[in-house]
């Protein structure tokens, strides 16, 4: 069955495409409902390219034809639909109207992320999380909250994490890492230099490498063993969205659950004392 999303492939894989490939993307971002009836001469046409280029466009999009690419805006356009998913934010909007685009946009992020992850890189990489001596988890920026919200995770599990969000102690870090060791990065953009960067190191050193992004087949991707790819929502905001990131900490709490799940006993024993710790802190500060 096809997994694949035209108009979320097009956005995430823009910038990679030739001049006259765009000319047919940008026709079908603007007009997906119009092209799911449309030969490819009428298309080409349109678009003021060759019919070739429409075939071009398609392969470059990951599709094997045009016919294919039609299957896959048909069925993204329908789940749209169904999720009440409006990609653009309209000046006029009300409050309420944004409320329900964001919603839907975020609810779609994790529908498609779900759909399209690789199930047999997230059950590897559970795997090495799971077995790993020491884990490093590196993000800068915004990816630090997430680096940091990682390892806490994981360290609440038993095992010894190490958030370093410093652009300078990502590399140093990497010296420390030995076989069996386990390095993940997250980045949402997939092209974080300072993060591909300690990835690599820690490759070089033998660490199984991982990697949390919202760009499929990114820099980042083709840097480490398992890439876990997220399919953030194409809305058009006036801001940054945040919908990769609800992906990533989404991600980030499957595969901790996933780790735990492999000691249950344990981790409701941790868990037991981790609510102890608590309740016995706030006893003392109410005291």
């Amino acid at each position: 069955m096809l997994n694949k999303s035209c108009l979320s492939t097009i956005r995430l894989t823009y910038p990679s495409l030739t001049a006259v490939e765009r000319r047919v993307a940008d026709y079908i971002l603007a007009n997906g409902e119009e092209v799911v009836l449309m030969p490819i001469a009428d298309l080409a046409k349109n678009a003021g390219v060759a019919k070739s280029a429409v075939v071009r466009c398609a392969k470059s999009l990951g599709f094997e034809g045009y016919a294919e690419l039609k299957i896959a805006l048909t069925s993204e356009l329908s789940k749209n639909k169904q999720l009440n998913y409006a990609p653009y934010i309209d000046p006029d909007d009300t409050p309420d109207d944004i409320l329900d685009k964001i919603f839907a946009a975020n609810i779609k992020t994790l529908h498609d992320t779900a759909d399209k992850l690789n199930r047999d890189i997230y059950r590897k990489t559970v795997d090495a999380l799971a077995s790993a001596e020491h884990i490093y988890v590196y993000g800068i920026g915004a990816s630090a909250v997430f680096a940091s919200e990682l390892q806490y995770r994981l360290m609440s599990l038993g095992m010894y994490a190490l958030a370093v969000t410093d652009i300078a102690a990502m590399k140093i870090s990497t010296l420390n890492i030995r076989p069996g060791d386990v390095a993940v990065g997250i980045s949402s953009s997939g092209r974080t230099i300072a993060t591909i960067d300690a990835l690599s190191l820690a490759k070089t050193q033998g660490a199984a490498t991982v990697a949390i992004t919202g760009v499929p087949d990114s820099q980042i991707c083709r840097a480490v063993d398992y890439p876990i790819e997220l399919w953030p929502d194409e809305i058009q905001y006036p801001i940054e969205a945040i919908s990769s990131r609800i992906a990533q900490l989404s991600v980030i709490d499957a595969l901790t659950v996933s780790v735990s799940a492999k000691d249950y006993k344990k981790t409701l024993g941790r868990r037991k004392k981790i609510n102890e710790f608590i309740e016995s802190t706030i006893r003392c500060a109410k005291r």
